[in-house]
């Protein structure tokens, strides 16, 4: 749209008017309405080393240079540190999603700690988490070697690689620049059970116990040396509980971190709960199962909307008849601190208490990769890690933000152009993308003015919705206007940023301590636009 339609917007003082989108445009900032979480989204694309933060109009305002390609997961902490996982090469330990690497980086950079677990017998892969007293879970695979496996009872017919990578978490205590203390640790290999051979080890009826881990259960299609493929852990600090998704068995499981490395290979270490497929314990049929190859679980925290209830993407691969995704929030019935059970003996809940789809349900699946992330504002971030796009939907399944990664593995993509390969997965993959608000701790006194565009970006538009309310007088807290020298800002404390017309940022800063007033007087004359906490935008007149 051009700068005249926009200045005709600004005159009509209709509630929103949005920059027209440019028919071709095929990457960045998509939609952004008032309805959104104001904040800040991070990602690491797929192909590239650089992690991004990008504000609600599309712009970046900061980056980190790393020296590894994602492996997978990355978080930004309240004290500004980024915590990351990097790849490695291994060439016992292979497959999607493989890490190795877990490092911990300055806003500046700068590597303050850097922790590789990766050998020929174990390697990091796709998430860790940062607990609150320092230390650092860690997902694992952990190579066991045919004999090992067969005395565990598995079936040899099941066994075409002759090994097995079954999971391990170990916590570690940083040390150092690069050395750690493994201070826990927990295998799923301790918990196992079988019915094939009663002259093996953890021979048992495997309906009679779904504390334990089916060794010869394996999803069809799916017999390699990677049995299980956790894809996420989250851990949940009321409880002391840690939750994977375990995508080859399309179930999430809880297991107790309140216990010793001793006690965790026993009973204790036992699974707290499953969910998403009966089958994986012999429970039900495939009509019971409700997890399709899913990612990112994870408890909703305190303070949130639906706090303590289970967000899952539900990827929908295999999903019968027609594969489609969706996003799920599932509520267990737990009486005290014990997860219950159904009638038919499978754990509760029955279905779904929330769930996302688009319409019709074909038209979003995103067979790998991604996520979802509850919002303070009830909104829900959800990333297409396959298409690399993230959008927020609201309450109503109303998409309110929409971007979409333009790194690409050539590089920074061009505007308009396709961002498809001929499998229809994008060439912009992302893992996760994570919003974080705008008074967000770890934004204190850091710049995060606009720094423009990821995408190569000729249009010399900005896509951004131009906010005006109907409901309060916001130029009674913007005057005066026209202004000449002087541009007052009442009863706000926070970051601004001016932009023209054309969507150019002209001048940034922040508000506080009393001073409530903006310097234009180098500005030419014209109508501009004062973004105020990358959220609410309000028109001024610059005069002569």
């Amino acid at each position: 749209m051009s700068s005249v339609i926009l200045y005709i917007c600004s005159l009509l003082l209709i509630s929103t008017c949005a920059l027209a989108q440019d028919v071709d445009r095929t990457m960045g900032l998509i939609l952004n309405s008032n309805k959104s979480l104001n904040g800040y989204t991070l990602f690491s694309p797929s192909a590239n080393r650089t992690v991004y933060l990008v504000n609600n109009c599309g712009e970046l305002v900061h980056s980190w240079e790393t020296d590894y390609q994602p492996g997978n997961a990355v978080y930004l902490q309240p004290d500004g540190t980024l915590w990351r996982a990097g790849r490695v090469q291994n060439q016992n330990i292979h497959a999607g999603g493989g890490g190795g690497v877990i490092e911990q980086l300055d806003w500046d950079s700068n590597v303050l700690w850097r922790f590789e677990y990766s050998t020929r017998n174990y390697r990091a892969h796709h998430d860790f988490q940062v607990l609150p007293n320092g230390n650092v879970l860690i997902l694992a695979w952990v190579l066991k070697e045919e004999e090992e496996v067969l005395a565990n009872g598995r079936n040899p017919e099941l066994l075409p690689d002759k090994e097995l990578w079954p999971e391990q978490i170990i916590e570690v205590k940083p040390v150092g620049l690069d050395q750690a203390e493994i201070v826990w640790e927990w295998n799923s290999w301790d918990h196992l059970i079988q019915d094939f051979d009663d002259t093996k080890l953890n021979y048992g009826v495997v309906s009679d116990h779904p504390e334990k881990i089916d060794i010869n259960y394996i999803r069809p299609g799916v017999d390699g040396a990677d049995w299980l493929h956790a894809n996420s852990i989250y851990f949940d600090q009321s409880r002391d509980q840690i939750m994977l998704s375990v995508l080859f068995f399309d179930e999430i499981w809880v297991i107790d971190h309140n216990s010793t490395t001793e006690e965790a290979r026993g009973k204790k270490g036992d699974l707290l709960y499953r969910w998403g497929n009966p089958q994986a314990y012999k429970k039900g049929t495939s009509a019971d199962q409700m997890l399709f190859g899913q990612h990112n679980a994870y408890w909703i925290p305190e303070g949130l909307p639906d706090a303590r209830q289970i967000m899952i993407f539900n990827n929908g691969r295999n999903r019968s008849p027609d594969e489609y995704t969706s996003v799920v929030k599932i509520d267990p019935h737990m009486i005290g601190d014990e997860f219950q059970f159904l009638e038919n003996g499978t754990y509760s809940p029955a279905d779904f208490s929330w769930e996302y789809t688009a319409t019709p349900k074909e038209s979003f699946f995103s067979r790998f990769i991604s996520g979802a992330q509850q919002l303070s504002n009830g909104n829900v971030l959800i990333t297409d890690g396959a298409h690399g796009r993230f959008f927020e939907v609201d309450e109503k399944g109303e998409t309110v933000w929409e971007y979409i990664n333009p790194i690409t593995v050539f590089g920074a993509a061009e505007q308009g152009t396709s961002l498809l390969n001929p499998v229809g997965d994008g060439i912009n993959t992302v893992f996760r993308s994570t919003k974080y608000p705008f008074n967000y701790q770890a934004f204190v006194a850091k710049d995060l003015s606009p720094k423009g565009f990821i995408e190569i970006d000729n249009t010399g538009t900005n896509p951004c919705f131009v906010v005006l309310s109907t409901e309060e007088d916001l130029t009674q807290k913007v005057f005066p206007n026209p202004a000449k020298d002087l541009l007052t800002v009442s009863d706000y404390h926070g970051r601004y940023a001016i932009y023209s017309l054309s969507g150019l940022a002209v001048s940034t800063g922040y508000l506080s301590n009393g001073i409530h007033s903006i310097d234009i007087s180098s500005l030419k004359a014209g109508v501009y636009l004062l973004m105020l906490d990358n959220q609410r935008r309000i028109r001024f007149i610059k005069e002569n």
